[in-house]
């Protein structure tokens, strides 16, 4: 184990003025000028309400939407309008060449019962097996193999996820012996060339909210995602693997990754973001497709768990390398600084994965960053076999309970950091926050 700095618990500030002969060498210059193609789509207008939905909260509109999507394809890609109203829906498939655009007050909401989606209450099951045997739903907006699809509007998608949070993986760690019901995610694209996402509002997803998965051309601007801060798994945006993302001017209030790389990607830019609750902007925990050239920057922060956060673990890890966090401002978060190798997943704790899948960090740079009431500063911890190498660390100011906690890492850089270490300057925590 190797220790850079030893724990203080004096409110002296230190400041850190080391050459910058060690400093990692990180280029994202692919990242930030990355200017991914936006989809193409044909001219022509279609209206839901024109295929028998009705939006007043009560009717299921399920068909009402395939047949929309499908007299779209048909006519080779348009643009399908959902006008103002709360239209409720079981799970439904987009097509190629789409625009979804949800109206100023229009609303795509998921059913708020399991029995409206064909399922058995939890409470009627005798015990896991059953549960487990139940098949998971389809994500309510869904679309495989795609190419130029849009999800636009002022409106907004509702998962309705209240009920399905009482039966998760932490309500069953909460209370032993609770079943846990697998939870489907809000909206997931798999596989689609150019994919714009922008002005939308997320909210309530019983899991993920938007998944785009193997993607080449992402955009995703000026969305809000909502969900309490204690709502499980409910990550806000979950892109990877693919090439060349940009997302940026959204506004993410959650009760878990906020921000976060999954599996792998190429040229990423994240920029002008807001974050309150939840784990920040992260990469992992899978990272098997490894994750090149992302830049992060002009970022806020305030009251997330966790900030700035690269995490995996042996059975699902790839190499993480040229990244670079920029022009972040933190206050009452957590854990400012996260670099963690030995990540363990609460949900999947006997977790084993592929063995030859061995995760590493190499070439980050985080620098111009002020972290104020911290609970921890950070940590970076590598394995054994996998130190983590080349981080510099550079013009940072930061207050924290407490310093940095380093292990199975090279000596990191550190160049005009500044850091306050004082009890009891972190946040305080709401009642029943995790």
């Amino acid at each position: 184990m190797k220790r850079l700095l030893r724990h203080v618990a004096f409110a002296v500030p230190l400041v850190c003025l080391a050459p910058s002969i060690r400093a990692a060498v990180v280029d994202v210059s692919a990242a930030e000028n990355v200017k991914p193609a936006l989809p193409v789509i044909p001219n022509r207008t279609f209206v839901l309400t024109d295929f028998g939905a009705v939006g007043d909260d009560q009717t299921l509109n399920t068909e009402a939407f395939k047949k929309a999507i499908a007299a779209v394809e048909q006519a080779g890609g348009g643009r399908l309008v959902v006008p103002k109203g709360v239209f409720r829906t079981a799970p439904f498939s987009l097509c190629s060449s789409l625009d979804l655009h949800l109206e100023a007050g229009a609303v795509i909401q998921a059913p708020d019962t399991f029995e409206a989606l064909g399922l058995p209450h939890p409470s009627t099951l005798k015990s896991q097996a059953e549960a487990s045997a139940v098949k998971t739903p389809a994500p309510l907006i869904s679309g495989r193999n795609l190419h130029d699809v849009s999800l636009t509007g002022l409106g907004a998608i509702d998962g309705s996820g209240q009920h399905w949070w009482e039966w998760s993986e932490r309500a069953e760690r909460a209370q032993r012996g609770r079943l846990v019901y697998a939870r489907p995610h809000l909206v997931v694209i798999s596989g689609c060339d150019r994919l714009l996402v922008a002005d939308l509002t997320f909210r309530n997803s019983s899991k993920f909210h938007l998944v785009p998965s193997r993607i080449n051309d992402l955009t995703i601007e000026r969305i809000k995602v909502r969900a309490p801060f204690n709502a499980p798994n409910s990550d806000a945006i979950d892109p990877g693997p693919g090439t060349n993302f940009l997302i940026r001017d959204c506004d993410i209030d959650t009760g878990d990754d906020d921000i976060v790389i999954k599996s792998g990607g190429t040229n990423i830019l994240i920029e002008n973001c807001t974050i309150k609750h939840g784990h920040g902007i992260s990469i992992g925990s899978e990272t098997t497709a490894g994750i090149h050239n992302m830049l992060v920057r002009h970022i806020t922060m305030d009251g997330a768990d966790n900030g700035i956060r690269i995490k995996s673990m042996r059975g699902a890890g790839g190499l993480v390398e040229n990244v670079r966090y920029t022009d972040i401002t933190m206050k009452g978060v957590e854990n400012a600084i996260v670099l963690q190798l030995d990540y363990v997943d609460n949900n999947r704790p006997d977790f084993k994965g592929d063995p030859t899948k061995v995760p590493a960090i190499h070439n980050i740079l985080l620098d111009h960053i002020t972290i104020e009431g911290s609970r921890n500063a950070g940590i970076i911890h590598g394995l054994p076999d996998s130190p983590i190498t080349n981080i510099t660390l550079q013009d940072i100011t930061l207050t924290a309970e407490k310093d940095f906690d380093v292990r199975d890492a090279d000596h990191p850089t550190y160049e005009r950091v500044t850091r306050t270490i004082k009890p009891g300057v972190g946040p305080k925590k709401i009642p029943g926050e995790h």
